[in-house]
């Protein structure tokens, strides 16, 4: 049980990276919500792991049901991924010809699947996964706002006020 209860205290810390980032830049979705949605999916997995070992316990104790207990590991797991796809579409907002909410959405959708992967023990995974993903939204932001302008073009190199450029 205090492994279950240590998984959640894990999946809140690490929703709250995510989300403290998110919030630094005035997204739709921050602090609070990347701590709901990964403390959440992580429930999940926990209560997808318990109803697992009570279903394996019962069919060992009771012999007759072993035919009849059917489980689904995967069921109420894949129902979240769906779930947060509902929750960050309504993250994404379109005004005129442009569009924002999308890397919010993905956040939402990162931070369950870590939330999941946290309920399901793989501790070391979800440690490095979100990393990765602070890495994405800090790092990776900087340099997509200092080398890939507007238009879609990568900026290859400068010399004075000449940039050459390549489409994507």
């Amino acid at each position: 049980m205090y492994n279950y209860i240590l998984r959640i205290f894990l999946a809140v810390f690490v929703g709250a990276i995510i989300g403290y980032e998110r919030e630094r830049r005035n997204k739709p979705a921050g602090f609070i919500t990347h701590t709901m949605v990964c403390m959440g999916a992580c429930l999940v997995s926990v209560m997808q792991l318990m109803i697992f070992d009570n279903m394996t316990e019962l069919a060992m104790n009771e012999p007759a049901l072993r035919e009849v207990i059917k489980i689904d590991t995967g069921r109420i797991i894949a129902q979240v991924i769906s779930g947060v796809g509902f929750l960050g579409a309504g993250t994404i907002i379109q005004n005129q010809d442009k569009v924002s909410g999308i890397t919010t959405a993905a956040t939402l959708w990162v931070s369950a699947c870590l939330g999941l992967i946290i309920g399901l023990g793989f501790y070391e995974i979800a440690l490095v996964s979100s990393v990765l993903a602070i890495f994405i939204l800090v790092i990776m932001t900087k340099f997509e706002r200092k080398y890939i302008n507007q238009k879609r073009r990568i900026r290859i190199f400068r010399k004075r006020n000449y940039i050459r450029s390549i489409k994507k």
